[in-house]
């Protein structure tokens, strides 16, 4: 087992490596640091919590949590959607996953973590997904670490594991694009192990009551933001419907749908209050979900990887 020191040498140099197209010239910004006292002296009880919408970040957080227990804490784990805050007790340590979207965490990760209870110094972490070596995915863990700062935890750490892209129109059209299709087996068990190590490394903050400070990149992926990409993206896409003809009501779409968005009585797309997650067409296990980027028909996660005749390794862990 990897310490504390070889885990992060490890995770400066992919990370650096990550990071190299899209952060020349980078510049760190204000540190996001606790606010308040780290509640220390406390081991015992962790909470593991996810956005996902196809499974990578959800298959990540239930191998967090497997593997915080395996260390002796007591885990709780949950789906944000399926996660009642109002009932939230009194954790010594809170960790939030989500999935890089359009280079930053998705707003509703945000405002869902604006709703937690007061952490009152409890120490929390972050991991991101994200498919693509340029997606910004430090930013994008550094703004669940300050919404958490916000609510009054203290960061102590956050990483980010790369899986394949779950982005439509990354293979929407003549041809796949080269980096979802160079990144076709991952997460591989390079990935798990490294999701084996931050566990270890949580598990030694904590008990050491060690915070740590962080600070966003200036890049080139974060100033893209600025210009709004879900907006200029949504220009492209035509006809996002719900096939009637098609649809099993199995209620997927709604399901996955953060914005709620999807009316199947109708049944319609509320085409200005979607965000362009594609959690609907990614999930709709009949393709009644239509939508066409830029003239071409868009092909859904899942039935992309039926045609390529593509899998998903499962942790041993968590197949057992």
């Amino acid at each position: 087992m990897e310490n504390r020191r070889d885990f992060l040498k490890k995770g400066a140099v992919a990370a650096a490596a990550l990071s190299i197209p899209s952060a020349i010239g980078c510049v760190d910004t204000s540190p996001i640091r606790g606010k308040v006292a780290m509640k220390t002296g406390r081991t015992g009880e962790a909470l593991v919590l996810w956005f996902s919408q196809t499974g990578y970040t959800e298959r990540n957080g239930k191998l967090l949590a497997y593997r915080l227990a395996k260390l002796g804490m007591k885990v709780t784990a949950s789906e944000i959607r399926q996660f009642d805050t109002k009932g939230m007790g009194d954790f010594d340590l809170i960790v939030v996953g989500s999935p890089t979207f359009y280079y930053d965490t998705p707003t509703y990760v945000k405002k869902w973590i604006g709703t937690l209870p007061e952490l009152k110094g409890t120490p929390v972490a972050a991991y991101v997904t994200f498919g693509g070596p340029e997606g910004n995915q430090h930013n994008a863990a550094c703004s669940i670490l300050e919404c958490l700062v916000e609510r009054g935890g203290v960061p102590i750490a956050q990483t980010a594991f790369m899986n394949m892209s779950a982005f439509p129109l990354s293979w929407s059209g003549d041809k796949v694009h080269e980096k979802t299709w160079m990144s076709r087996n991952l997460p591989n068990e390079g990935t798990y192990d490294r999701v084996r190590e931050y566990a270890v490394f949580l598990a030694l903050q904590v008990k050491e009551g060690k915070g740590a400070e962080f600070a966003k990149r200036v890049t080139l992926r974060e100033t893209s933001i600025w210009f709004n990409p879900i907006w200029w993206t949504k220009k492209f896409v035509k006809n996002h419907s719900i096939l009637k003809e098609k649809c099993i009501e199995c209620g997927k779409c709604v399901e996955k749908c953060p914005v709620d968005a999807i009316d199947l009585s109708a049944p319609r797309v509320d085409r200005e209050t979607c965000v362009l997650c594609f959690g609907c067409i990614n999930n709709c296990p009949v393709e009644a979900v239509h939508m066409e980027y830029g003239g071409e028909k868009v092909i859904g996660y899942r039935d992309f990887m039926k045609m390529k005749n593509l899998s998903v390794k499962e942790p041993a862990e968590l197949t057992t």
